[in-house]
């Protein structure tokens, strides 16, 4: 039995450590699908807010005021340059946010400089509580609940609202949206908006955690991508069920091979594809 109870317990905390990156990764994936669902835009940006969010936490003290400013720069980004190359196709607006990501990049290396930098985790939640033989951090504890709290929160704006409900029309057929009435340039830059602000929120939740790069948002988009592929476009339950599959796959993954764990999960990805080339819950474009 000695031996079976700390087995337990290490498969408990990798559990929990696979639920703790399936929240991040779901943060960042559910702005993008959002925004990907409303305007079929690819927003290879978004990384780069999730690194903003981290960087302007070590000079402010309130994440969710930080969400708040990033995501009015992520309106001034939508309207000021996205609206304009909208008509110029998918591939093309990837590359504008593609360049836009380096861009930031270059101002956060000039602005904060290109050393890893480090942010302290908040008083009192720098310990942790006991779990068998081992400690639970209390600031991992914590962003599990703001983890789901936000995830709830998003649900009921999604399924319980009238936003909501245009953010799923537009992904059904926006041009039918516009012929009733529907602003739907404006719904493009609040949607945008909404999505760049979890993302600059989920990268101040993980300042405390990480060690903060320039290139940080592009580090973590791969595994990003591999979310909204495996869920699915468009959908936010979707980025929840994939959140969870490559949270827990990492996390248990690296219990097998740290060498393999990343292309197992791109394995998974192909197979995913070939069955379904939208993903599991994803939405057909209109």
């Amino acid at each position: 039995m000695y031996r079976t109870i700390p087995f337990m317990e290490d498969l408990a905390l990798q559990f929990v450590s696979g639920l703790l990156k399936a929240m991040f990764l779901f943060l960042l994936a559910s702005g993008l699908s959002l925004i990907f669902g409303v305007s079929r835009v690819l927003n290879i940006t978004h990384g780069a807010f999730y690194a903003l969010g981290a960087y302007l936490l070590l000079t402010a003290s309130r994440a969710g005021a930080l969400g708040l400013v990033i995501g009015a720069l992520g309106a001034v980004f939508e309207v000021v340059i996205l609206r304009r190359v909208y008509r110029a196709g998918m591939l093309f607006v990837a590359l504008v946010t593609f360049g836009a990501i380096l861009l930031i990049e270059e101002a956060v290396k000039i602005v904060w400089t290109a050393e890893l930098l480090a942010v302290p985790r908040p008083a009192g939640l720098d310990g942790g509580i006991a779990f068998g033989s081992h400690r639970l951090p209390l600031y991992d504890l914590m962003l599990l609940v703001v983890g789901v709290t936000i995830a709830l929160g998003l649900w009921f704006v999604v399924e319980r609202t009238r936003f909501g409900l245009l953010i799923r029309a537009a992904a059904i057929d926006r041009e039918m949206l516009a012929v009733l009435g529907v602003d739907v340039p404006r719904l493009y830059t609040l949607t945008f908006a909404g999505g760049t602000c979890i993302a600059a929120i989920a990268g101040a939740l993980a300042a405390p955690m990480v060690s903060l790069t320039p290139t940080m948002g592009s580090q973590i988009l791969i595994e990003v991508f591999a979310v909204v592929v495996i869920g699915g476009l468009g959908s936010l339950l979707g980025s929840f069920i994939g959140a969870l599959i490559v949270g827990e796959f990492e996390a248990f993954g690296m219990l097998v091979s740290a060498e393999l764990a990343m292309p197992m999960l791109y394995l998974i990805m192909a197979v995913i594809l070939i069955i379904r080339p939208t993903g599991i819950l994803g939405v057909p474009d209109k």
